[in-house]
């Protein structure tokens, strides 16, 4: 046995290999003879073929899966946005009728000039560049014979440049042009002076060109980059004065809608300062507003004291509408004599257009739908869809109806008017201004809460109805503080006037006028005027719910992924 692991050591250590098996790199240390080429054994790689019949049919059967998915996904999301896009656009025609008869891309426009103006992003002011510019896009298509311009022609010569006479078009077109109109001017007032850098085609704020015309460039706002040279700029916006002359002078326009444009640019002419030309665009809307009814028993306005005359009969809404903006304008201009019959008159004839039955019958009506609570299905999903697809009204009508809270801005206005012109009438002031307070909150109960199961037509002017109705509340409630305040110092000051008439000379008798004043002070603090102070305070944190709006924000349909 030991013998065997001798030789097998042995046999290891010489390393028993089979020379012939072995290539010449493995026997370059061996002592033997070389090994001959015809007996060593050769070695070759193998050859793989990488793209084979089944390789191709499974890169082709990828690739085609891989582009039809993509298309599928392309296909989805194209579709889902232009879901998106009609269902937003479904919504703001609802909320922003326009004509049907109009082209899509020009009531795409409109709607889009409205919403810019009605409904800015959160947390932001409203862009009026942008709205400028949404009603100008619409009224080039509006007057563009070959896109809905059609029987559209020039105004006769006597018209501003650039009126165009729509006699030819339906009721609805006239009116959706009218809000195209308005609503550029309106605009045209916030961008008055902005031009436009032709060089990079960016406009600017006015005040920053750097020029002749203005050595005193103002310095650029936040976000604009490079002051624009005088050379190389242009107006980009038509000034207001252009666009109210051309809409009070347009062929086809109704009376009313000329006294509104009318009396915004009177507005606007007042606000510039250029009081004159402000005054007769005024008397030329209440002129007007009286001659469109020729068969009345008698004059409708006094022409010596501008009132409304009983004789001829209920004065028309026009004339209550004109004359109204022209007494507002008389009391800014300090002319109280005037302005405050005229405000009488009006309240007057606004107080019996309605009968007290009538009155108490839409008040009725008014609180029973305020009241009535909304079920579930209303303030589910289902109503939702059920305003989807329901058709709303073809463009209604938004003139005729009455104007919310005019008695309690009338009110106001006497208040005022009462209080600072004359010492003696100051309660009476007073008096009035609190009725006009209990009229404005009284109107904002009346009107119908903000809900989901409101039609989307009916969201816009409910919600310009409370906005009137809540402005004129609060400027009730600082009027009314502020006098009263005013009042109450006066009054404490009067006390302590006549308690230091009060104290004698001797020290015994300062003591005792000191004894006096004081009790009278404490008197004073419990006085008429600080007791009604309170009630002023308690009354403004009962409506503070009513002053603000409670409703959150809309948040967009990405809002899960905002904190």
């Amino acid at each position: 046995m030991r013998s065997r692991l001798l030789l097998l050591r042995r046999a290891g250590a010489r390393r028993l290999l089979r020379s012939f098996t072995q290539s010449t790199a493995v026997r370059t240390d061996l002592k033997t003879r070389p090994q001959l080429p015809f007996l060593s054994v050769t070695t070759t790689r193998t050859r793989v073929r990488h793209l084979t019949t089944e390789r191709r049919a499974q890169l082709k059967y990828e690739i085609k899966t891989g582009v039809k998915y993509t298309g599928y996904i392309w296909i989805a999301g194209i579709s889902l946005f232009a879901a998106y896009f009609v269902i937003v656009q479904e919504r703001l025609e609802r909320r922003y009728p326009t004509p049907p008869e109009w082209s899509y891309k020009t009531r795409m426009d409109l709607r889009g000039g409205n919403c810019a103006r009605y409904e800015p992003a959160p947390g932001k002011i409203t862009d009026w560049q942008q709205v400028a510019w949404w009603f100008e896009t619409a009224l080039k298509r509006l007057q563009d014979p070959k896109i809905d311009g059609k029987d559209v022609v020039d105004a006769p010569h006597d018209c501003p440049p650039g009126t165009k006479d729509v006699t030819a078009k339906s009721e609805e077109w006239r009116r959706g042009y009218y809000e195209a109109m308005m609503g550029y001017a309106k605009a045209a007032e916030y961008v008055d002076g902005w031009v436009l850098d032709k060089s990079r085609d960016i406009v600017f704020p006015p005040g920053v060109m750097i020029g002749p015309s203005n050595p005193y460039p103002k310095p650029l706002p936040a976000g604009f980059k490079g002051a624009p040279r005088e050379e190389d700029c242009e107006l980009r916006f038509e000034s207001p004065d252009t666009v109210y002359l051309r809409i009070i002078s347009t062929p086809g326009f109704t009376n009313r809608q000329k006294i509104e444009a009318g009396l915004a640019y009177a507005s606007w002419l007042d606000y510039k300062g250029v009081t004159g030309p402000a005054s007769i665009v005024f008397e030329d809307a209440v002129h007007l507003a009286a001659t469109e009814r020729p068969n009345l028993p008698a004059e409708p306005i006094d022409k010596k004291t501008w009132t409304l005359n009983e004789a001829a009969g209920a004065p028309s809404d026009n004339l209550l509408t004109a004359l109204t903006g022209y007494a507002t304008f008389r009391a800014r201009q300090g002319d109280i004599n005037s302005a405050l019959p005229i405000f009488v008159s009006i309240l007057k004839a606004r107080r019996n257009l309605l009968t007290p039955e009538q009155h108490f019958q839409q008040t009725s009506i008014s609180a029973s739908l305020n009241s009535r609570p909304a079920t579930s299905m209303e303030r589910g999903a289902w109503n939702f869809f059920t305003k989807l697809f329901t058709l709303p009204p073809h463009f209604p009508s938004r003139t005729g109806s009455p104007e919310p809270c005019q008695e309690a801005a009338l009110s106001l206005h006497i208040g005022e008017i009462m209080y600072t012109t004359s010492s003696s009438a100051r309660e009476e002031g007073l008096g009035w201004t609190r009725e006009a307070v209990d009229v404005a909150e009284e109107q904002l109960h009346l009107l119908p809460a903000p809900t989901s199961s409101a039609p989307l037509h009916d969201e816009r002017p409910t919600a310009v109805a409370r906005a009137t109705c809540r402005e004129c509340l609060a400027t009730g409630l600082g009027n009314w503080s502020a006098m009263v305040r005013r009042l109450a110092r006066e009054e404490e000051q009067a006390e302590e006037e006549a308690g230091k008439k009060k104290q004698g000379g001797s020290w015994f008798g300062g003591l005792w006028g000191a004894g006096v004043a004081k009790a009278e002070g404490d008197e004073s603090a419990k006085s008429r005027w600080s007791a009604e102070e309170k009630v002023i305070e308690e009354r403004q944190r009962r409506v503070q719910e009513l002053l603000e709006d409670l409703r959150p924000p809309p948040r967009g349909i990405l809002s899960f992924l905002q904190a």
